[in-house]
């Protein structure tokens, strides 16, 4: 997660400067979440804790964020000192989390497609599960896997991605993407492609039941754009959508 750590100074200019981050991944997640009021929240690779701080604004009894990159985790607190909601954070592979305790409910944004392996992928599943109460929700923002393969399909909302294929992709398949905007442009993140089906299949092993893939939607505010077309590709073929489930 090196290039993470390069990049945490500047993470949170993605939200000022990637209007599909507020307009159409914000307001999806936040619609898909629903009531938090009292509930105790795992935000995992929760970056600089904008999620993990917003749960506790919503109501959440309590908000711990969980990242890889220590650097993430440094910008995170320093957020949460500058202006104090409550949410914690710690340094860890939720692939490995270990006891952290029994949570109501986990959010993950941009998680399942950095498992290396479908073991790994598993494990983050299996881990998921044992941080939860039984009924407890799992929700994600997660790599398409009917994404686009288009050449630059995605470059005019800020997302650039270097798929070397143009079939089918296989489970497991490494490729890279980078946010690219005028005024912001990332170090080129590693990612791996994961099937619905291998997906569905390490939830279910984990215990989860009830799961569901739910379009991403385009907020009010969203419609404000000059161009009424130009959500149009987005929504259409989005590069990341959401997943519910929820722990037997």
């Amino acid at each position: 997660m090196a290039e993470y750590d390069a990049f945490a100074d500047q993470y949170d200019k993605t939200f000022e400067l990637v209007p599909l981050r507020t307009y159409v991944e914000a307001h999806s997640i936040l619609k898909l979440l629903g009531e938090v009021t009292g509930e105790a929240w795992l935000d995992l690779a929760c970056g600089t804790g904008a999620y993990t701080r917003e749960l506790r604004r919503r109501g959440a009894g309590r908000a711990l964020g969980i990242d890889l990159s220590p650097e993430m985790i440094r910008v995170a607190q320093l957020a949460e000192e500058e202006r104090l909601t409550g949410a914690e954070y710690q340094v860890a592979d939720v692939g490995d989390l270990g006891g952290i305790g029994r949570f109501d409910g986990a959010l993950g944004v941009y998680l399942l497609h950095y498992s290396t392996s479908m073991e790994h992928l598993e494990d983050m599943c299996v881990n998921i599960s044992r941080s939860l109460r039984p009924g407890g929700r799992f929700v994600t923002y997660q790599l398409n896997p009917d994404l686009s393969l288009v050449p630059d399909y995605y470059l005019k909302y800020g997302a650039d991605f270097q798929i070397p294929v143009d079939g089918p992709l296989e489970d497991g398949q490494a490729f890279t993407f980078r946010i690219s905007v005028p005024g912001l442009q990332s170090p080129h993140f590693t990612v791996y492609y994961w099937s619905r089906t291998a997906i569905e299949q390490a939830l279910t092993a984990a215990g989860f039941s009830r799961i569901r893939w739910v379009m991403p939607e385009l907020s009010p505010e969203g419609h404000d754009h000059p161009d009424p077309q130009w959500w149009r590709d987005h929504l259409d073929r989005p590069f990341a959508v959401l997943l519910e489930a929820e722990k037997d």
